[in-house]
C-alpha cells in the first residue's frame, strides 16, 4: 500500500475516535485491517515504504565493467579467467579480481569446464561377472 494512503488511514482513525470518543481498535476493526498492521503503520507514520531490496555498494561492479569484462572475454577466447584478469589489468581495461571476472563470466555464460577425455574407471562396461582364471599346472 503507499505510503500516503496509508497515511491518510491513520489520520482518519485518530481523528474520528478522538471526535467520536470510539477507540481506535473498533475503527481499525471495522475498516477490515488488521490490528497488529495499523500499530506497525502508526509507527511508520510520514516515513516512505522501505523494501529489504539490495542497497547498492560502492565497491559492485557497474554494468560498463561487465560489459568490458565480457567483450574481452570474446576477444580472447583461449584465456583462462585469471590471465584475463591481469591482461585486462594491463591494458587498462578494468581492474577486478579474478574472483569477480569468473563471476562475471559465469553469469553470462561463458565459463565451460575443462572438456578432456572421458575416461572410463572401474571393470569393463559389461554386467555380467568377470571370469578370472588361475594358471596352476601340476
Amino acid at each position: 500500500m503507499p505510503h500516503d494512503v496509508r497515511d491518510q488511514i491513520v489520520d482518519f482513525v485518530r481523528r474520528w475516535s478522538e471526535a467520536s470518543e470510539i477507540g481506535a481498535g473498533r475503527f481499525v476493526g471495522w475498516l477490515g485491517v488488521a490490528a497488529s498492521k495499523f500499530y506497525d503503520w502508526r509507527e511508520r507514520y510520514g516515513r516512505v515504504n522501505e523494501h529489504n531490496g539490495w542497497v547498492p555498494r560502492d565497491f559492485w561492479l557497474e554494468d560498463w565493467e561487465k560489459q568490458a569484462i565480457i567483450a574481452f572475454h570474446l576477444k580472447n577466447p583461449l584465456e583462462g579467467y585469471r590471465r584475463l584478469t591481469f591482461m585486462m589489468l594491463d591494458a587498462d581495461i578494468v581492474a577486478v579480481s579474478p574472483s569477480s571476472v569468473w563471476r562475471v563470466l559465469g553469469q553470462a555464460g561463458l565459463l565451460s569446464k575443462w572438456k578432456g577425455k572421458h575416461r572410463r574407471k572401474g571393470l569393463a562396461s559389461s554386467n555380467r561377472p568377470r571370469r578370472i582364471s588361475i594358471g596352476i599346472s601340476t
